[in-house]
Order: C-alpha cells, then structure tokens, then sequence
C-alpha cells in the first residue's frame, strides 16, 4: 500500500513516529465518535420536530430534512444527529517529519484564566465540536468532554430548550453555537497565551468572511462526502459496534438505520438542497478556493498567525481525518496539507483533561 511504501522508505525516526501515531490511531478507534450536531449544517429553513420508529423514538427530535420529505426519510432523518467515523487508521494519513507533528502546549495555568472550570458536551467527530476543542487546544485552555448520548441526550437534559451540541459550561454559565462559544471566550481571554489571536478584537473582514464561509458552506460540502457511498456509510457507523451505551442488539441497529439514512439523506436531501452533484469535486473546490483566496500567499489567512477562520476550517477537517475524504483532499489538493501541518503544529496536541488526543 502506499502507506506501507512510505513507511518503508523512511528514516528510523519516521518510522518510529509513524508507529507511535499509529497506536495512537488504534487507541483512538475506540473511542465513540458521533454526530454532526448545531442546525447551520441544514441552514435555518422550515424545520418540525420527527420522530422514528422503534429506536428512532428515543431521539427527542431531527432536523435534517424538511417537513415535506418522505415518510421514510422523515424517520430515518432521527439520525441524522450522528456524524460518526470509524477511527480504523493504524498509521498517520500522511508521512511527515516529526519536526511538524504537533507539539505538546501546556495549558494556561488555571489562576491566570477568567473561569474555573470549562466543560464541553459533545459528539466527538462533530465539526463544530472540533471547531470548539481545536480553539480550546489553540489557546491552552483545560476543559472536561462530556461525550452525549445521540439517542438519548440525556447528558443535556439541563438545557431544556437548546437540544444540540456544542454545549459549554464555563463555570455556571452556559454557552451555546461553537461560533458565540469560540467569540465570548476570546473576549474573556483577552490576550492571554498563546499571543497573536484575535484577544477580543473585532474580526477582519476578511476573518470574518471566512468564519461565516465554514458554516455556510463547507459544512454542506463535507457531509455528504462522508456518506458518498455505502461502504463509507458504513464505516462511519462502525464505532457504534465498540463502543455506546446501548445493548448489542441496539447498537447493531442504530448501526444500520444511522448508516442507510445518512446515506439517503445525504443522496436525496443535502446534495439537492445546496446543489451539490459531485461531492468530492466540490470539496476539492472549496479547499482550493479556501487555500487561494483564503489562506492566499501567507501562511495562515490570519497572516503569520491563525485567526478564526483558519481555526474553523483546521477544525471541521480535523473532525474527519480518519475518513477517505480527509486522505483524498490532500492527495487532490496538495497546497491543503502544508497548511493543515502547519495548523497542527500551532495548536498543539489537547489540552483536554482526560488526556485523550484530539
């Protein structure tokens, strides 16, 4: 394969890093990674509560398709919360130098920090969650994971109204949206390390362009990459069958349904609704159009220092980089990796407090 090639070829200090990423890889594989949550993934058209069968009843309500959809998207749409991956990687996507793997960040001592406590619910692979821990990482921030049930939500049964994820507790203070979570926490932080972030400022134009391009765009473009297929549809749900707090029997199911209503969803409903016909050439289009217009001719589109654009976008594609489309981006886009390497290095490894790796 052309993983094993690379290996192979490399020098001992690349193979034993790409050895220590790949039982990081596995270690990870066994962690649940679960849905795309926050409602700018379908946009703010007309939505109404739907409910599934069997199952699909405990889901308290989905907003992916819209009320005039069949009756059987309409039930599987239950599912469409989930945005999982199975973490099968066992070796890096892309060989690199161990000198632009991320760097281990200590995070901010917690006397410096304006809160106390942070704590973030989530499901692990959704994009907006990613753009929240990839922020968190970024400035050295120590948060908590609660990981939510997709089925149940029980985790949030505080938040009587707001039933999607992200969801941040600083403190007593609830905080939802990743884009007002990422902007009131900046505001607070002021200019606390790491230097050179936004520190409460007004965003460029140009920043802001960009931020609202992720959620406006990017988002539509990555799902149904994800579910293109049905093997890949699949396989996304496969974490299901490790790892969840439900019975064999159960697990299998949501399994099934969670992986043919993607794939539906995504064939029938998302591709129609954004315009979208070919999925992976409209994900090459957005990423070139990311890294020209961007990112431009500097290093990061915040300049020499990432700002929250580059922060977004890091974070949604960090979201799949256990899926094929993560590995054929990067083989198609080639400028996209130098600067994915580079965001990997200024974040630095999580500063999460259960010490699992982002």
């Amino acid at each position: 394969s052309t993983h094993s090639a690379g290996v192979s070829r490399a020098s001992p200090m690349m193979r034993q890093t790409a050895l220590a990423l790949g039982r990081r890889a596995a270690a990870a594989s066994k962690v649940a990674a679960a849905g795309l949550a926050e409602s700018a993934l379908v946009g703010s058209a007309a939505r109404a509560p739907m409910h599934a069968r069997g199952i699909a009843s405990k889901v308290i309500a989905a907003e992916f398709v819209a009320p005039s959809a069949s009756r059987f998207l309409a039930g599987a749409a239950a599912f469409g919360g989930l945005f999982a991956a199975s973490a099968t990687m066992a070796t890096a996507v892309n060989l690199v130098d161990v000198e632009t793997l991320p760097q281990a960040k200590a995070a901010v001592p917690k006397e410096k920090l304006p809160f106390s406590k942070v704590t973030l619910y989530q499901y692990d692979v959704c994009p907006f969650c990613n753009k929240v821990k990839a922020y968190f990482d970024y400035r050295g921030i120590p948060y908590d994971i609660v990981e939510v049930n997709p089925l149940t939500k029980s985790e949030i049964k505080f938040s009587k109204e707001y039933r999607k994820v992200p969801i941040v507790m600083v403190d007593d203070e609830q905080l939802n949206d990743s884009a007002h979570i990422i902007a009131t926490l900046d505001e607070r932080l002021g200019k606390i390390a790491p230097p050179g972030f936004i520190g409460g400022k007004a965003m460029t134009e140009k920043e802001e362009k960009w931020a609202k391009w992720v959620d406006a765009w990017f988002v539509h473009v990555i799902t149904p990459n994800i579910y293109r297929t049905w093997a890949e549809a699949f396989k996304s749900f496969d974490y299901i069958t490790e790892r969840g707090k439900f019975g064999w029997v159960e697990r299998q199911s949501v399994r099934l349904s969670g992986a043919v209503s993607m794939y539906l969803i995504s064939q029938s409903v998302l591709k129609k609704r954004h315009g979208i016909e070919d999925e992976r050439l409209e994900l090459y289009k957005a990423l070139e159009d990311w890294m020209e217009n961007g990112v431009g001719g500097a290093a990061f589109c915040g300049g020499d220092k990432p700002n929250v654009a580059d922060i977004s976008v890091f974070g949604v594609l960090r979201a799949v980089k256990t899926f094929e489309t993560f590995e054929d981006a990067l083989a198609n886009v080639k400028s996209v990796e130098g600067w994915y390497r580079r965001m990997e290095k200024e974040v630095g490894e999580a500063t999460r407090t259960d010490g699992i790796a982002n």
